[in-house]
């Protein structure tokens, strides 16, 4: 799964007992932060430019920070069967200006670019999606999933 990042948002990966999850990264990794020994362990692979999270249990929920040459990405790592992914390749997101409506409601609506998500927001307060908040329009990560008010609204490449 490719996630689309901007360098400012923070995104979530969710970890599963039943797989490892390796993370790829577009540049070499210098060096990262987070987590516990207990939470589980990683392995440095392919030139230091992947990062391998193998589980020891399930009540993980941790910040984490990858620094990179030029920029440092901050995720969270929650534990999660159903939303687990097993291969993540992580590439720099980017604005566009041909979009196209992927999910309306009278809320908000959702346009998918080619490595970014735009969201609008329809009501008079603010719209939280993932950990921030949107008061007109914002462009945001795309591939990981998003929340919407609390509700998951895109997984895996979809509006749901």
């Amino acid at each position: 799964m490719i996630y689309y990042i901007f360098k400012e948002q923070i995104f979530t990966v969710f970890l599963s007992l039943a797989h490892l999850t390796a993370m790829t990264f577009p540049d070499r990794i210098h060096d990262y932060v987070g987590g516990q020994e207990q939470d589980f362990k990683i392995y440095e692979l392919n030139k230091k430019r992947s990062l391998v999270f193998e589980p020891k249990r399930t009540a993980v929920d941790r910040n984490f920070i990858v620094f990179g040459k030029k920029v440092k990405h901050h995720f969270n790592i929650k534990y999660d069967e159903k939303l687990s992914n097993k291969d993540i390749e992580i590439r720099t997101a980017r604005s566009c200006s041909l979009y196209t409506l992927i999910k309306e409601t009278t809320h908000y609506q959702l346009f998918e670019c080619p490595k970014s998500l735009l969201i609008v927001n329809k009501k008079r307060s603010k719209l939280k999606v993932n950990e921030a908040f949107v008061d007109k329009k914002k462009f945001i990560s795309k591939g990981p999933p998003v929340w919407i008010d609390s509700k998951l609204r895109y997984y895996r490449g979809r509006a749901l």
